[in-house]
């Protein structure tokens, strides 16, 4: 599998060439970006070892490397290159040292030589007492003029100076023959060590090959990509009750739209954008095969069919969690179980596929860290996070964060994930997502004409006029209610408390629902409008009374309509 970055392509899990091992690797050939560097793994190779690889033109698993090998080979041009620094700093300063030395020896030598050469002279004019002149006495005084030296005595001293020339030259050209000898050692050592490396490699080949071991995870991974590319199965990413998709991360409501824009998108791509470490979830409601479109049913007859064409499949069973997505009831392809939404159903699959199990109660996660959390709640000392400004505890920092944001700094904190938009609370998220992007959460009820914008609010619709599911039973009569704050009013009927107060004139009402009625008697806007007259009232009721006093040839349900926004 491939996962594409800024950095570039990753194959997890890759066979490296280098080391033989199964890992998360990269291409030989292609830029790669590290430490603000560009890097190509090959060309390194050749500057440091001058190996030049073979099929780097070839398939993909032919050309990768691990990451351990990576960090190897950049240590090893680390060093090569700190060997290089220090070896032409030592040629620099050698050759510094053997200028100045050759300078010193030759401004000696001239000295030395020179003074040697006046010394020959004096002597030599003292010897020859027979070639002296006439004008000088033999005390050596000059009596005329200064003594003067034959051609011939001057023709010596000018062949010495050509000597102390050709001599500077020579130590000069010294540093020069040390550093070209220097140079041939190098290159005599790097042969020898390319011959030692092409022995090594001839060993190497020599030896048995170890036997390539694939783990579950590479097999299941395989069969999955295998089913994908070849048939008209759905793979879907999901996040509660929203489904995703995998490729273009574009998120739907309705699993119909989810199978059509799936289906635009090219298959071959999927194993480059999803991780073979997360369970894949695919929706089965259409198996047929691309190859050539003949009608299958499930992924067994699947598989046993893709095996005409050539494709082969690992021997493992669950490499894929299996799905047929409708709009309302979801059921599970194992057991036949029904659930009115995704995440329900999810969890109840762990308890078939789910291979992280608590050891406490035996309950099944798909995820280590979902099991992580859900021993958490054994624990006898829950952790609690406390609010600073008013002593609130809180099970997670999270939701503490989310308090202080909303309650103490009046700050948003529900990011929008498709812009830079931050709103106060989820539910004004959900309505910024439908509103400005435009998606589509609408979930119709199948037994009245009723649509609501969320699966919860149609999920509590369902249970509470379709099914009646009325768990909250009064013990002072037989009444029964679906939320507990329904029966919390009930009971004050019994007991003749009023609880809900009106802030303007006083009056006191049991239930919360009068007491919302009462409000519309102090607002100045009169919602309720009779047809018949010009008669207008802010509550119902009133409309109604009216209707019965003063239309009573007509029936009060169609003599009044709500007016307004």
């Amino acid at each position: 599998m491939s996962i594409l970055n800024r950095k570039g392509p990753v194959f997890d899990p890759g066979l490296c060439r280098c080391c033989g091992g199964l890992k998360k690797c990269r291409l030989l050939n292609v830029e790669y970006e590290w430490s603000g560097q560009k890097e190509v793994y090959s060309d390194m190779f050749v500057d440091c070892f001058g190996l030049l690889l073979s099929h780097l033109d070839g398939e993909v698993t032919d050309r990768l490397i691990c990451a351990t090998c990576v960090t190897r080979l950049r240590e090893a041009c680390s060093f090569r290159r700190q060997v290089l620094c220090c070896e032409q700093k030592l040629l620099q300063t050698e050759i510094h040292v053997h200028e100045g030395e050759s300078e010193e020896k030759i401004n000696t030598e001239t000295l030395v030589k020179v003074e040697n050469n006046d010394v020959n002279v004096e002597s030599m004019i003292d010897d020859d007492n027979d070639d002296v002149p006439d004008h000088i006495d033999n005390d050596g005084d000059s009596v005329k003029s200064e003594p003067q030296i034959k051609p011939k005595k001057s023709g010596k001293l000018k062949k010495k100076k050509e000597r102390i020339k050709t001599k500077r030259k020579s130590k000069k050209s010294i540093p020069m023959r040390e550093e070209q000898l220097a140079r041939e050692e190098v290159l005599e050592k790097i042969a020898e060590m390319s011959a030692k490396l092409r022995k090594m490699e001839e060993y190497d080949e020599m030896q048995p090959k170890p036997k390539r071991t694939i783990d579950n995870d590479h097999k299941s991974f395989h069969n999955t990509i295998a089913i994908v590319e070849n048939s008209y199965v759905c793979p879907f990413d999901t996040s509660f009750s929203d489904y995703y998709c995998v490729y273009c991360r574009e998120v739907f409501t309705d699993p119909c739209k989810l199978r059509e824009h799936t289906s635009t998108h090219d298959p071959t791509t999927f194993k480059s954008t999803v991780s073979n470490k997360k369970l894949p979830q695919l929706d089965v409601m259409k198996v047929d095969c691309r190859l050539c479109n003949l009608h299958i049913d499930n992924i067994e007859n699947l598989k046993q069919h893709l095996t005409t064409h050539g494709i082969n499949f690992y021997a493992i069973n669950n490499e894929f969690l299996c799905f047929k997505l409708t709009v309302n009831n979801l059921t599970c392809l194992e057991c036949g179980v029904s659930f009115s939404f995704f995440h329900a159903l999810k969890k109840h699959m762990a308890e078939h596929f789910g291979t992280c199990i608590c050891d406490v109660c035996g309950a099944h996660y798909f995820e280590e860290r979902m099991l992580m959390l859900h021993q958490r709640s054994h624990q006898r000392i829950e952790e609690n996070y406390p609010c600073k400004e008013c002593g609130k505890t809180f099970k997670s920092k999270h939701s503490r964060y989310l308090h202080v944001a909303r309650m103490h700094k009046k700050e948003p904190a529900y990011q929008c994930n498709k812009c830079d938009e931050i709103l106060f609370s989820y539910t004004l998220r959900y309505r910024h997502m439908i509103e400005v992007h435009g998606e589509q959460r609408m979930y119709p009820c199948e037994h009245c004409e009723r649509a609501y914008d969320s699966r919860k609010s149609l999920r509590e619709h369902n249970r509470r006029f379709h099914l009646k599911i009325f768990k909250h039973q009064c013990d002072l009569c037989e009444k029964r209610f679906y939320l507990p704050s329904r029966l919390k009013e009930h009971i004050a009927t019994h007991t003749g408390e009023r609880n809900f107060r009106c802030e303007y004139c006083g009056k006191s009402y049991p239930r919360l629902r009068g007491l919302k009625v009462h409000m519309q008697s102090h607002s100045s806007d009169k919602k309720f409008k009779c047809v018949m007259c010009n008669a207008s009232f802010t509550q119902n009721v009133n409309l109604k009374n009216h209707m019965k006093r003063q239309h009573q040839s007509l029936e009060a349900e169609e003599g009044y309509h709500e007016v307004g926004p």
